[in-house]
């Protein structure tokens, strides 16, 4: 993955049915000066230093992408003074009091939000056992979850993932030494909330022997993740100086699951039964 910094140029609108963040949709020149519509999130000072969003939203994008599930071009936003400058009065009003330094972003789709009643005509066992092992394997309390936000777009050609910046949330501290969830995968206990998911409901009502190998897929994903291209995009944040969280705990954690695909995979099965 190309590790980038795209420039704002200019300000479209705050996306309000956008959730708690209100991302904007900001068109930003790319590397090779080319003009782009990307939607932008706003975070917090504390919420840079205390849940470390944007890296999680580049890790999420990067493993996402290394299991062949679609996500949106992803890059790093400058806010020039210039830019801020030319903001419209709500757009600097809403700007004040967010962290200062670079923005996510990630470039828009003209896509709608699933509907989760209708997901049989809409997707294969396929497409939905491997978005529901990779939100299992991000620990992703956000796509169904509480808040019963589906967090996924779909057009007619297919879907895309959005809104990883939850994901790895016992990497927050970043003074921690160690993980329960190690631990008790390593125990053969699997604490992932999955039946708030949402595709839990779809996974479970299938019949007993469509779901023998339905993570078949995942597993030979999981088997091959490349782990240097998560660490590269944490080099690279913290050369931005983006907070990264508990990043050696991260590691730690993906390299205890890779190495032990069949126990994570039977872990799942045994969620869905």
């Amino acid at each position: 993955m190309v590790l980038k910094v795209f420039n704002a140029v200019s300000f479209q609108k705050i996306i309000t049915s956008g959730g708690s963040t209100s991302p904007w949709r900001v068109i930003v020149c790319d590397e090779q000066g080319i003009l782009r519509e990307f939607v932008v999130k706003l975070f917090t000072e504390r919420q840079m230093e205390q849940q470390h969003p944007i890296a999680k939203e580049m890790f999420g994008n990067i493993l996402a992408r290394e299991f062949d599930l679609p996500v949106a071009e992803a890059a790093l936003v400058h806010f020039s003074n210039e830019f801020i400058s030319l903001l419209p009065e709500e757009a600097k009003k809403q700007l004040d009091g967010k962290d200062n330094g670079l923005k996510f972003g990630c470039e828009w789709r003209a896509m709608t939000i699933v509907d989760p009643s209708n997901l049989k005509s809409i997707f294969n066992d396929y497409d939905v056992a491997t978005v529901f092992a990779f939100d299992n394997f991000v620990l992703n309390p956000d796509r169904g979850g509480f808040r019963n936000k589906p967090n996924l777009l779909i057009d007619d050609e297919g879907f895309l993932l959005i809104d990883h910046e939850q994901i790895f949330p016992f990497a927050d501290d970043i003074h921690r030494n160690g993980s329960k969830i190690i631990q008790d995968f390593q125990e053969g206990i699997w604490q992932y909330q999955a039946e708030k998911h949402l595709f839990y409901p779809y996974l479970s009502n299938l019949r007993k022997n469509a779901k023998n190998g339905i993570f078949d897929t995942f597993w030979t994903y999981l088997e091959s993740l490349n782990v240097v291209v998560l660490r590269e995009m944490a080099h690279f944040l913290g050369d931005k100086n983006i907070s990264i969280g508990n990043f050696a705990l991260i590691e730690q954690y993906i390299q205890k699951v890779k190495m032990n695909p069949s126990k994570f995979c039977k872990l799942l099965t045994e969620k869905i039964a």
